[in-house]
């Protein structure tokens, strides 16, 4: 998707304007792309376009239509590599890696990923306080958060649903889990997130 170029008419129909607003745009440089040949067809690539729909406040949700995004957060370097391999292996997810629960808030603000792979220990801060700050946005309240852990008793296990984990498996797993259990938050339906009533 990322290398996907698109012409002024998909870019029309994706910010909902017409094709001419479009051409408007490329020819005073507020977005950016290139011609084909001297005179020929605008062409705007998908990385221009998603900049310029975050710097004027058009939702990107329609560009991002089909892209699944995986936000993997861990301290361990033997986790952000092998997870990745596992779901790249997988199938055609869009994988993006944090260290520290402090980048993670900042990648989640960016891209608004469906699931994070969350360790509950990170070095910074405790995976729970990012889960809090995932499913407090409106953005991202419908993400899937799969907790990962060798370091946690059962009672606080069982108090992960409570905090808004989705799943957990305990380190170390099986890759072939993993996979298993990233298809299946994958595969739920959106909740309904209800408000609590103002008296």
């Amino acid at each position: 998707m990322k290398n996907k170029v698109f012409t002024t008419g998909e870019v029309a129909t994706i910010c909902g304007v017409s094709a001419d607003t479009v051409s408007r745009w490329f020819d005073l440089g507020q977005i950016e792309g290139y011609r084909l040949g001297p005179g020929g067809d605008r062409r705007i690539p998908f990385d221009n376009l998603r900049k310029f729909m975050l710097s004027h406040g058009i939702p990107v949700e329609r560009l991002e239509e089909g892209e699944r995004r995986v936000l993997v957060v861990d301290d361990d370097p033997y986790y952000l590599d092998i997870i990745p391999a596992v779901l790249a292996r997988e199938d055609d997810f869009v994988v993006l890696t944090a260290s520290t629960g402090f980048d993670a808030g900042a990648i989640v603000v960016e891209y608004n990923p469906q699931l994070v792979i969350l360790d509950i220990h990170l070095s910074d801060m405790d995976g729970r306080m990012v889960c809090e700050r995932v499913k407090s946005r409106i953005e991202t309240r419908n993400t899937r958060i799969l907790g990962i852990s060798g370091f946690i008793e059962e009672e606080e296990v069982l108090e992960l649903a409570s905090l808004g984990f989705d799943d957990f498996l305990r380190k170390p797993f099986h890759v072939g889990e993993l996979a298993q259990r990233v298809k299946q938050l994958f595969a739920l339906p959106p909740t309904k997130v209800s408000r609590p009533r103002v008296p």
